[in-house]
């Protein structure tokens, strides 16, 4: 019982820590060789060297891309030298030996902000560019997508008490499975109540929501965000394992009485 407890105490904290650590994890897993070319890419586009911007584009996207257009991408750029440039985004797929990377960086000027988005594959030759984007915003992303509870729909105010409701329900769910005497494979149970399962999910910064039917989340809740400047994305899930657990909790300390009983009954008989 002791070493039950001691469990569910780490668990906790591991779930804690994680969450502290996000942003730590995600610079550690931004490749930084290609993330910097995809910023001296951008770089290139800002100053209008259009020649060297041409020079890595893809067949297909050369075909489309003029000097014309270019210049619309690079006059979407503020006027003057960033005050800062950070990568919020970073995402790399490799499917059928095919790697793809799409970075996006937010540059800070004293006339406001700007994201640009680069997405890159890997070719034989170096780096082929597959896809660019400029766009101005009127704050920083990490403003733009702070967590505030003010001016939200009353999905997302649902799916928030969901989130700190549910974990609630498992946890004190948990505490008492772990007191509750049950005749055979107690962990089984205790696994079965951690989780919540299905999951409704919403962002916070625009109440764009999605349903997902197979899905496993630890004390039935999450809000993840894809880095410092990402919307926060809160779900959360069924807690099926306590549900059951709630139903079925009578007939289980029923059986772990007759169980008690029956042994005490033979033990008696062969003393």
């Amino acid at each position: 019982m002791h070493k039950l407890h001691i469990a569910l105490i780490l668990i906790i904290l591991t779930l804690f820590l994680s969450s502290c650590s996000q942003e730590e994890l995600s610079e550690r897993f931004i490749p930084k060789e290609e993330s910097s070319f995809a910023k001296d890419y951008l770089s290139k586009l800002r100053g209008r060297d259009f020649t060297y911007v041409k020079g890595f584009l893809s067949p297909e996207l050369d075909a489309q891309v003029t000097d014309e257009l270019l210049e619309q991408m690079a006059a979407y750029f503020r006027d003057g030298e960033p005050l800062s440039v950070k990568i919020i985004g970073s995402q790399v797929n490799v499917f059928s030996g095919q790697w793809q990377g799409n970075f996006t960086f937010e540059y800070q000027f004293e006339s406001g902000w700007n994201l640009a988005n680069t997405v890159l594959k890997k070719t034989d030759s170096g780096y082929q560019v597959i896809g660019i984007h400029v766009y101005q915003t009127e704050a920083s992303q990490k403003e733009l997508n702070a967590f505030g509870l003010s001016s939200k729909s009353g999905l997302q105010y649902l799916v928030l008490c969901l989130a700190v409701l549910v974990p609630l329900f498992i946890l004190f769910t948990l505490i008492v499975c772990i007191r509750t005497p049950i005749q055979r494979k107690k962990w089984l149970w205790i696994i079965f109540v951690l989780f919540g399962f299905g999951a409704i999910q919403v962002n916070w910064t625009n109440g764009a929501y999605a349903f997902q039917l197979i899905s496993v989340h630890l004390f039935g809740a999450s809000a993840t965000a894809a880095g410092p400047g990402a919307p926060w994305i809160v779900s959360a899930s069924v807690p099926l394992g306590a549900l059951v657990f709630w139903l079925r909790r009578k007939s289980l300390i029923e059986r772990a009485n007759k169980s008690s009983q029956q042994d005490a009954s033979d033990a008696g008989a062969s003393a």
